[in-house]
This record gives C-alpha cells, sequence and structure tokens, in this order.
C-alpha cells in the first residue's frame, strides 16, 4: 500500500487570491521586455533626431523597429525556456546573457531591416544609440524582476510549482529537507511513499495499478504540476514501472534524489548516434565556438597589438634605462589540454625564475623593480601576451596561466583544478575581473579563484568575454592585489 507521509506541513506556502501560475508569469515577462525594448527604441530615436536634426523623425518606424528587436530578443530565452520563476530565483538570467541576447538581435533586426529595404529610416547613429539605451534598459529591467520575482514568490503573489513526490522514505526525507532548507516558489502538494524498490519490483500488477492509481488521484485533487520519481537508479524495472504507471497525470515527470544530479550542475538529456544518454559535462567548445572565439581573439588581438605598440616601446625603453637585463621575460606555462607554452611578459623583476620552484610576488617584494611595480599595478607587464594569443597559444580572456610549478603544487592538493586546462589559458579571465588576482600563498585563495575560472568555463559565451574585456579595463576589483 502506498503511505501518505506527512510532509506537506512542513513546507506551508503564502499563496493570495491573485496569485499568477506558470503561463501568466512567462507572459507578463515576455510582454513587459518586449515593452521596454519597443519603448527604448521610440525614446533613443525621437531624442537622436531631435538632437541630430532638430525633427522628432518617423515615430511609427521606431515603435515597428522596436517590436522587431524585441521579438528578436525573446526568442533565445524562450527558446531554452528561461521565461520561468527558476530562471530568475536562481539568477541564472545574468547579465552577460541579456547581452549577448541584445547584441544578437540588434544584429538581426539590421539585417532584416537590410534584406527587407527598410533601413531608410534606421541612420547608424540611432542604432548605436538605440543599442546603448536599450542594453541599459534591459539591465535594469532583469535585476529589478529577480528582485521582485524573489519577494513575490516569499509573498504568494506568484503561484508556487505544486509536487507530487513519490518514492522511497529514505529519498523522499532527503528531498524535503532540501526544500525546507533552499526551496523557493516550490510547494509539497502530497508526498507519496512507495514500498522498497525490491519489493516494489515484485508485486502484482493489479497491486502495483492500486499504487498509481492512488497516486494519480491524489495528483488530480491537488492539481500538481511536477511529479518527481524519488527511487534508487539501480533498480530499473521498478524505476520504469513507477515513471510509465504515473504518465496519466498532465505533469512534468522528474526523476530525482540522485547524488550525481547536485554534482553535474550542466546535466542534460543527449545522444550519441542512436544511443540517448545523459552529459554530465559537456566539452568546453564545441567546433563552431571554438571557431567564433579564435576569431574574434585574432581580430581583436591583432587590432590591440598595433594600437599599443607605442606604449610596449616606452614600456621597453623605460625598462632598460631603470635596470640590467633584458625587456622581455619567457616563463613556461601550461596551456589547452596542459600543453606547455612560453608566454610573453615585460620584465618587472630583478630575477627570471622558471625552475621547479617559483616565489611568487608579493606586496612589497624587494626583487621587483621601480618600473616593473607600475607596470605591474596597470597589467602593462601582460600587454606582450598579445603574441601569444595571435600564435593560438592563448585567448584574451580565459583563466590565467600558472607557472608549470604551481600548477604541479595545485593538481595534487586541489579537486578539478586541472580542469580550468580544459580551454585556452586568457590574458585575463573571469576570476581577475572579480578582485582574484596576486599571489595564492593558502590553497583556500586557489580555491576561490578556480571557482570563478571553472565559472567561466560552463558559462562561456562571446558576450562574456566582450563584458570580461570591459571589466578588465574600468573595474577597480581588476587592479586589485597587483603585486
Amino acid at each position: 500500500m502506498l503511505v501518505e507521509v506527512g510532509y506537506t506541513e512542513r513546507r506551508s506556502f503564502r499563496r493570495t487570491k491573485y496569485a499568477v501560475g506558470k503561463a501568466g508569469f512567462s507572459s507578463a515577462v515576455v510582454f513587459l521586455e518586449i515593452a521596454v525594448i519597443t519603448f527604448a527604441s521610440l525614446a533613443s530615436g525621437i531624442l537622436y533626431h531631435l538632437a541630430a536634426y532638430g525633427v522628432v523623425g518617423p515615430v511609427i518606424d521606431f515603435v515597428h523597429y522596436g517590436l522587431l528587436t524585441g521579438a528578436c530578443f525573446i526568442l533565445p530565452f524562450a527558446y531554452r525556456g528561461q521565461y520561468v520563476v527558476e530562471a530568475y530565483l536562481d539568477r541564472s538570467r545574468c547579465f552577460a546573457k541579456v547581452l549577448a541576447a541584445w547584441t544578437y538581435a540588434i544584429l538581426t533586426m539590421t539585417l532584416i531591416g537590410f534584406l527587407a529595404n527598410i533601413t531608410d529610416s534606421a541612420s547608424r547613429g540611432w542604432l548605436l544609440v538605440f543599442y546603448a539605451v536599450g542594453l541599459g534598459a534591459l539591465a535594469v529591467l532583469n535585476v529589478s524582476l529577480h528582485e521582485w520575482v524573489t519577494r513575490a514568490v516569499k509573498s504568494g503573489l506568484v503561484a508556487p510549482r505544486r509536487l507530487l513526490l513519490v518514492g522511497d522514505a529514505e529519498r523522499l526525507a532527503q528531498f524535503v529537507a532540501r526544500v525546507s532548507n533552499e526551496g523557493l516558489g516550490i510547494e509539497i502538494a502530497s508526498a507519496m511513499c512507495l514500498p522498497a524498490p525490491e519489493d516494489l519490483e515484485q508485486i502484482s500488477e493489479a497491486e502495483f495499478r492500486n499504487n498509481m492509481n492512488e497516486a494519480i488521484l491524489r495528483g488530480r485533487e491537488q492539481a500538481v504540476s511536477d511529479v518527481v520519481v524519488l527511487l534508487d537508479p539501480r533498480h530499473d524495472k521498478a524505476l520504469r514501472r513507477v515513471t510509465e504507471g504515473l504518465m496519466e497525470l498532465p505533469a512534468a515527470i522528474h526523476l530525482g534524489g540522485w547524488s550525481i544530479i547536485d554534482s553535474f550542475p550542466g546535466l542534460r538529456a543527449d545522444r550519441i548516434g542512436q544511443l540517448k544518454t545523459l552529459t554530465l559535462v559537456r566539452s568546453p567548445l564545441n567546433v563552431f565556438e571554438d571557431g567564433a572565439k579564435r576569431l574574434f581573439d585574432f581580430i581583436l588581438a591583432l587590432v590591440a597589438l598595433v594600437l599599443v605598440s607605442p606604449v610596449l616601446l616606452l614600456a621597453v625603453i623605460a625598462l632598460k634605462l631603470d635596470s640590467p637585463g633584458p625587456a622581455f621575460f619567457r616563463q613556461r606555462r601550461r596551456g589547452f589540454n596542459q600543453q606547455e607554452f612560453r608566454i610573453w611578459k615585460l620584465r618587472t623583476m630583478t630575477t627570471l625564475d622558471d625552475g621547479d620552484k617559483v616565489v611568487q610576488a608579493t606586496a612589497g617584494d624587494a626583487r621587483i623593480t621601480r618600473i616593473g611595480a607600475f607596470l605591474r599595478r596597470t597589467n602593462i607587464d601582460e600587454l606582450p601576451q598579445l603574441l601569444n594569443v595571435l600564435q593560438g597559444e592563448m585567448s584574451l580572456v580565459g583563466p590565467r596561466p600558472h607557472a608549470v610549478a604551481h600548477d604541479r603544487r595545485y593538481e595534487r592538493t586541489i579537486d578539478r583544478y586541472a580542469r580550468r586546462l580544459n580551454v585556452k589559458p586568457g590574458i585575463t579571465g573571469w576570476a581577475q575581473v572579480n578582485g582574484f588576482r596576486g599571489p595564492t600563498l593558502a590553497d583556500e585563495a586557489m580555491r576561490d579563484r578556480l571557482r570563478y575560472d571553472l565559472y567561466y568555463i560552463d558559462h562561456w559565451s562571446i558576450a562574456f568575454d566582450l563584458l570580461i574585456l570591459l571589466m578588465t579595463v574600468v573595474s577597480p576589483r581588476a587592479y586589485r592585489n597587483a603585486y
């Protein structure tokens, strides 16, 4: 017999009479984003034309462009199913994704306008203003929605997802404990305890059908939106019987309670040939992403090298006048897939360590020259690494490469440290712009840095690279601990 477990009282949820449901929430956010984009198009168009030409401009065209751009903007999020409450509660709708979607929307809108020959009123100046105004408005809207959704869920203004839990007693208890501590936007409508999986596999079809009918009846009475099956995955027959038996409910069916799910947040269904699989960790970059990143790196590195060449020349002269020794310093580092290369840097110290023991620079380090201190503080000493980018050994953005001696040490003491070399190292990175740079004398400091590096690998996009490059220049945290 199925036995109802008294978990519902442990997970109370305050709901208002006019709580917004899942479909209503998604529709409202889509409408709001399109409205904000259309208003940004209208406002930027009128203001630009007044400033540039002294006229209001084609107002109807601005509205049309806004609606078209709004439609282009929402498509990526709608395709990935990100117009849901959870996307705002866990902040997966981050600024980098908004930036990427907005950039693609503007480019797509411009291309459509060109192909349809309707670009007469879309001047380049206005498009730039529209891009900036729209991005700012969407960034503010995104932050506001994050805050509003969190408050609305707690107050009951947004209706929760109602769950029916079906599984063995141990996994039910573990799941409910986690929901009680971490869950938001979730209400456990009913929890049904099944016999042990080995017993469940042996019971008759009639008894099993009665159990499933009772679970389905409770699910219908409670109007559940999701069913979570919590069984030991080793008992395939029992798992299959339960999931197939619950398919009569008009609700999403999930498999939960597996520790491996928590260990790999990027887990998703996939296939290799005709075989269906669960992908635990995707390859860092597929062939198209790798090509796009390489092209992005090469073009920007080439342009940057031309622009900063006068700065490099002055730095070389200053170094030669300040202290004896070469102007450039090359050191062994590990790159993609742990392949060694020699990194280019301006010499900033009196020593040229590159052996089995490399002493990290610290505040007030006597080895740092006067000019070297300035070059480190301003990040100018890293500019020669543009040559490594052009050679394909590094990227503009990625986990910062460490001396080989340091890599060997941390690989022995820190789990998943070597995974940071699953992509090319970068001149700057997500860890650095968040203030995690400088010496890592304790393993804990490197673990903090590693956390940001792995986040970058799992969430890479061209827009994310652009954001990091911008923060490298303007963020005060990017210059912190520059010893």
